[in-house]
């Protein structure tokens, strides 16, 4: 298969300031046992599955091939789409996006996720020699760690194995985990959750702390600001949070779904990242969504949306509210991996006359979770078909 044009050279670099060594074996039993808390194959929805542009459309849109790692794409969808609105100054960027663009966005995304997990100064890219990745008795000859002392080196050899982490049925999902793993430290991803639980759960899903390592560089559990004791001072638990503003987003439909007092919280850091670029979980599917602008709001009197200050950490310098002014929209992009839809689906939020609105089954999901951050929003599809 020839390297698509879309994508940087992909020749190893002589500027990489790094070393290589294969994976032994019990090291690769190891990762595993972290993903899974047992010694299981990836999926074959995990294991074959790479980082695929769309070919028309949406030319920087991933595509999934099946239910599984969602989580996972959705993540490098968000940051693929980061890198693009650092270089066009806005989220529109996207829209308009070349091949080439979306290739350098792609290697420049998957570098950042890696750098983020580091724990001290080195950072390691994992790559599959062969097309298919072996299954896990088996994967240890053909796993190749680089490690890396910088973003720029970690940039050169993702890039070096970009036509690794492309191929459609290819390993790069699994390049990527085995990445972020190496570089984080299978004991500090133990020690990041607030119980031992695995990253893939039973039904081959993301579970939250996956999401967050792809995220933060952290496994955390949660999704609320900073930390957490529950229990008597001095033998309570520790749970641990997001603990600062995050480069992109998360909003759940489960923050307005389900029984009273056990809803999730997402905390401020999620809600207004540093770019207002999500990633959406909506059941158990992971999607992104993404404004053309800064971070704006508007602002809800109502106590049932009212949140609780005491829990709020301080505002950041920059964090402070933007308030929509009267007739201001704020333009949103929704793009779904695993859809057959080519393109973004735009939706245009405005004030809302009267209350703000609470949970309810009259919203499809996508629209609940919307409210999540904005609630005082009127949503509007622009004509499009409404996403159930």
């Amino acid at each position: 298969m020839s390297r698509p044009s879309s994508l940087p050279n992909s020749r190893p670099s002589s500027r990489i300031s790094s070393r290589s060594a294969g994976l032994d074996q019990e090291l690769v039993m190891l990762l595993h046992r972290t993903l899974f808390g047992g010694e299981r194959d990836l999926p074959e929805s995990w294991a074959k599955q790479g980082f695929t542009f769309r070919e028309n459309g949406f030319l920087c849109g991933l595509r999934q091939h099946a239910g599984g790692a969602c989580g996972v794409l959705a993540v490098v969808q968000a940051y693929i789409l980061r890198e693009l609105a650092l270089q066009g100054g806005a989220g529109r960027a996207a829209i308009s996006a070349s091949r080439e663009q979306a290739g350098a966005a792609l290697v420049a995304a998957l570098a950042q996720i890696i750098w983020a997990a580091r724990v001290g100064r080195l950072a390691s890219v994992v790559v599959c020699k062969q097309p298919e990745l072996p299954p896990m008795r088996q994967a240890a000859e053909a796993l190749v760690k680089t490690d890396c002392n910088s973003l720029e080196t970690v940039q050169e050899a993702v890039q070096a194995a970009a036509g690794a982490f492309i191929r459609p049925h290819g390993p790069g999902v699994a390049m990527l985990l085995y990445s972020v793993l190496m570089t984080r430290g299978v004991a500090m991803v133990g020690r990041d959750a607030d119980f031992p639980s695995p990253l893939i759960m039973i039904n081959g899903y993301c579970s939250q702390e996956l999401v967050n390592l792809m995220t933060i560089g952290r496994a955390h559990s949660n999704v609320f600001d900073g930390e957490k004791v529950v229990g008597d001072p001095g033998e309570g638990a520790r749970l641990r949070g997001i603990p600062r503003r995050s480069p992109i987003g998360f909003l759940t439909l489960f923050e307005r779904q389900g029984e009273p007092g056990s809803l999730v919280r997402v905390g401020r850091y999620l809600k207004r990242p540093e770019m207002p670029i999500f990633v959406v979980q909506s059941e158990s599917h992971y999607s992104v969504l993404w404004a053309d602008a800064e971070s704006r709001d508007f602002s809800v009197d109502d106590e049932v949306h009212a949140e609780d200050e005491d829990e709020q950490p301080p505002l950041e310098p920059d964090d402070t509210m933007v308030e929509c002014a009267d007739g201001e929209v704020i333009e949103l992009h929704y793009f779904d991996q695993m859809g057959e839809r080519d393109s973004s689906v735009r939706l245009t939020l405005s004030r809302r006359v009267g209350r703000a609105l609470g949970p309810s089954t009259d919203y499809v999901p996508l629209e609940n979770v919307i409210l999540t951050r904005w609630p005082g929003a009127q949503i509007d599809w622009n004509g499009e078909e409404v996403i159930l």
